[in-house]
């Protein structure tokens, strides 16, 4: 068998072009029969080292440069699809160009491309991914020996499959800082129309829609003397905008509505509709079991100074944000701490809910991105988290408004298509109880926790200056 032929099957499809004697090309000429003629030669070259190095297992030139790291990241994700999904999505793309007059691609065209595949791209999970992801979500820190003698697998196949849903779903424990334990404010603001923020106290910007209309989403963290500073110059700056404090934070994450037989979600919006008006008329008391009653509400921590909290342990903090799975010994050598002082300082930082933990997990089919805020009584409030606990993953915001009604900002991932008909249910169940507002998210900018320059340790209180808030409205603001 020639090498041509090696070639498409590793592909599974024919090539583009035809050459009278393929044997006497290269490898390389012999791969890029296949690729469009709408790739330039840079992307080209590109391509066909990635290709050399998934064929052969070695580096063309023997360097990563940024963008052949990020062809491997993704490859990582769609693992033997992606090359064969990259080259037919050319090949779509080169016939629409060719009809609309283009010849030729750009780098940043590609990139968007590959970028915009991996998004969309969904792994299907079978039973015994579902039963991994079951002992997951219920202990996050359970090993690998705990999942297999309680699902009776072995402990090979356990880790097989646990490591493919670490490096292609993302799974994972990522944290969260709890603000008001380390002396901050944590803020969301809903601005009408298009607005920025500069602040190093920004923690992240998202564009939304309502229906047809423009909303930015500003999450900030201040000290609590700023909280009112902070509004007024929204205030003078926004025509309209809405305001609420984070009190308290969990997340869920079910398997309830995932069909192992398609691999995919098939949410009965029917079905759920009916369970959440069953728990808003017994009341959410009477749903839950006793072992899940025995699961109340994040306590919430009070606003003001904040006793014992140093800069190690911000150090800490912040190394643990952007890694939480970072080793002992490289949190030590980063930071200059000894290993026992690491342990004892993460321990400590878990056990007072400094840092509050969620099941991570991505490239699963839930593309779509909500935003409900809710406004009404505890009770209703409750009831309604019973009931979207069983939607796919949430993140669930317990807030309060600055006149100190209480809310609830949710983020609901869910498959493409699903703000239609989750808006229908809620619409027919929640508005006689409560006021509420839904969204899709567009773009998204940013997560990261504020500077530690900002910190006074002498004081344990963070700087606060006017000038550290600059609110910029965009045409529709």
């Amino acid at each position: 068998m020639g090498e041509l032929e090696n070639i498409k099957n590793f592909l599974g499809m024919e090539p583009l072009k035809t050459v009278g004697n393929p044997e006497s090309l290269s490898l390389e000429e012999q791969f890029q029969l296949f690729l469009p003629d709408i790739l330039p030669e840079e992307e080209k070259q590109l391509l066909t080292r990635f290709f050399i190095y998934k064929y052969k297992g070695e580096i063309p030139g023997g360097k990563k440069e940024e963008r052949f790291s990020d062809l491997i990241r993704a490859d990582t994700i769609m693992g033997k699809e992606f090359i064969p999904s990259v080259i037919s999505t050319l090949k779509q793309l080169d016939k629409y160009m060719r009809l609309g007059g283009e010849n030729s691609l750009t780098s940043e065209q590609l990139r968007q491309i590959l970028q915009d595949m991996v998004y969309d791209y969904r792994v299907k999970l079978d039973a015994r991914d579902l039963k991994i992801l079951d002992k997951v979500r219920s202990n996050i820190f359970i090993t690998i020996k705990e999942i297999a003698d309680e699902t009776n697998t072995s402990y090979t196949t356990i880790q097989r499959r646990k490591k493919m849903l670490e490096e292609r779903c993302r799974l994972g424990i990522f944290p969260r800082v709890n603000y008001p334990i380390i002396g901050l404010t944590n803020m969301l603001i809903l601005v009408e129309g298009e607005a920025y923020v500069e602040s190093p106290y920004l923690l992240s910007r998202q564009e939304l829609y309502g229906g047809i209309d423009l909303y930015t989403f500003f999450s900030i963290a201040v000290p609590p003397r700023a909280v009112n500073l902070v509004y007024k110059e929204f205030e003078k700056r926004v025509p309209r905008f809405w305001t609420w404090i984070i009190d308290s934070f969990e997340s869920s994450f079910s398997l309830d509505f995932y069909d192992v037989d398609e691999g995919n979600w098939k949410i009965d919006w029917k079905a759920w509709s009916l369970y959440l008006s069953n728990v808003l008329s017994k009341g959410w008391g009477k749903v839950l079991s006793p072992e899940e009653m025995g699961k109340k509400r994040p306590p919430t921590s009070p606003l003001g100074k904040v006793r014992g909290v140093t800069i190690k342990e911000l150090k800490l903090i912040d190394a643990l944000s952007k890694n939480f799975n970072a080793t002992v010994q490289d949190l030590s050598q980063n930071l200059g701490y000894n290993a026992r002082t690491i342990i004892r300082t993460r321990e400590n930082l878990l056990k007072r809910g400094t840092l509050q933990l969620a099941l991570g997990i991505d490239q699963i089919g839930l593309n779509e991105h909500i935003l409900f805020i809710i406004e009404s009584d505890p009770d209703t409030l409750h009831s309604f988290v019973v009931a979207i606990k069983r939607l796919p993953k949430t993140w669930i915001y317990w807030t309060r408004t600055l006149n100190k009604e209480n809310a609830l900002a949710c983020w609901l991932e869910a498959p493409l298509g699903s703000i239609t008909p989750l808006e229908r249910a809620i619409r027919r169940t929640l508005l006689p109880l409560a006021k509420y507002k839904l969204f899709f998210r567009s773009h998204q900018e940013g997560s990261r926790i504020p500077l530690l320059e900002l910190f006074d340790a002498q004081t344990k209180t963070w700087k606060w200056s006017p000038e550290m808030l600059k609110i910029n409205l965009g045409k529709t603001g």
